[in-house]
């Protein structure tokens, strides 16, 4: 086997070419990396205020599709260590799978858990899932007129053309335009404005600007939110991780900007790869934003769906980070 040079992987992706991360001796792309591992995520629920009525929560499981293959999914709930009935539902709009459940005066800890044995595939833009028109309209926090308009046409990204060399130029520009930063306040709502005016945040920031700028160009794209892991066979993540994709007519393109923006002072080739390839290290939880679960929730739509997410009488309530835990193992 034969891995391909720094310099000809970069020179081939700054021209848009889609390549693997290495060919065989006969010239053909290798068959994308895959890796199998079970997962385990975990949620507790505090015990509501004395007099709570009804408690209402939901965590996300685990999506199925052309990269992500889910077995021997367990889903299962205790309040106080005691079983309670908890459902699997699907929202309409993008799919997204979760478990629900709802206690009437509840008194105690409600935890939930799920474990699943996950395949996941490298994603090199082969992914063929469905078109939704919501990967081309706004989001609360992303808008497609205004700036993100202005945006487009400053970088001769409208209209038609190579949909692909479209989504390269907006790619570069987000990159160059943004620093990843957690410190400064207003990171991590995925707020397209806020990114243009500070050019810092994580990674629902940076994929915020792509996202505005891209579908105010007319190119669809998606919005994904996920767990990260390690290239470790066992380990624990903190948080989530999202990345993106636009379509160019026929399959599903991947972009991974705040992965890239992070290497690529020391390794600009490997920041090059971020575009159109995925590595297999992650889990892919929802899609979308401005999502309503299933049932709904009394509150408003949430932003992304990662996270554990609870409503005590309809009203939401905090879930301390100490209470959510995600798992891999091999």
């Amino acid at each position: 086997m034969k891995t391909l040079a720094v310099g000809a992987l970069a020179s081939a992706l700054c021209l848009g070419i889609g390549v693997s991360a290495s060919r065989s001796d006969a010239g053909e792309p290798d068959a994308p990396a895959r890796r199998t591992f079970t997962f385990v995520y975990e949620a507790k629920f505090p015990k509501p205020a004395e007099g709570a009525a009804r408690l209402d929560a939901w965590v996300p499981l685990p999506a199925v599709d052309d990269l992500q293959e889910v077995a021997d999914l367990k889903v299962s709930a205790t309040l106080d260590g005691k079983d309670v009935p908890v459902e699997q539902t699907t929202d309409a709009t993008y799919g997204n799978r979760m478990a629900h459940v709802g206690l009437d005066k509840p008194a105690g800890e409600l935890a939930m858990r799920w474990s699943a044995r996950i395949t996941r595939t490298a994603d090199v833009g082969q992914g063929k899932g469905p078109m939704n028109a919501r990967f081309t309209q706004a989001d609360r926090l992303v808008p497609i007129d205004g700036k993100a308009a202005a945006l487009a046409a400053e970088l001769g990204v409208k209209g038609d053309g190579d949909v692909l060399a479209r989504g390269r130029t907006i790619y570069e520009s987000v990159l160059k335009t943004m620093q990843y930063d957690k410190e400064t306040p207003g990171w991590g709502k995925g707020d397209f404005d806020r990114a243009c005016d500070v050019g810092k945040g994580n990674c629902t920031d940076f994929h915020a600007k792509f996202i505005g700028i891209g579908r105010a160009a007319g190119i669809p794209v998606r919005f994904t939110m996920g767990i990260p892991l390690s290239t470790e066979p066992k380990g624990k993540a903190g948080g989530y991780h999202c990345w993106a994709h636009f379509f160019d007519g026929k399959t599903w393109i991947p972009v991974d900007i705040s992965e890239a923006q992070k290497v690529v002072a020391k390794d600009p080739a490997k920041a090059q790869w971020f575009f159109g390839h995925l590595d297999p290290d992650r889990l892919t939880l929802s899609v979308g934003r401005d999502l309503t679960l299933v049932p709904a929730q009394k509150g408003p739509p949430l932003l992304f769906f990662a996270y554990p997410y609870a409503e005590v009488d309809g009203k939401a309530v905090d879930v301390p980070k100490e209470n959510r835990s995600f798992t891999w193992d091999s």
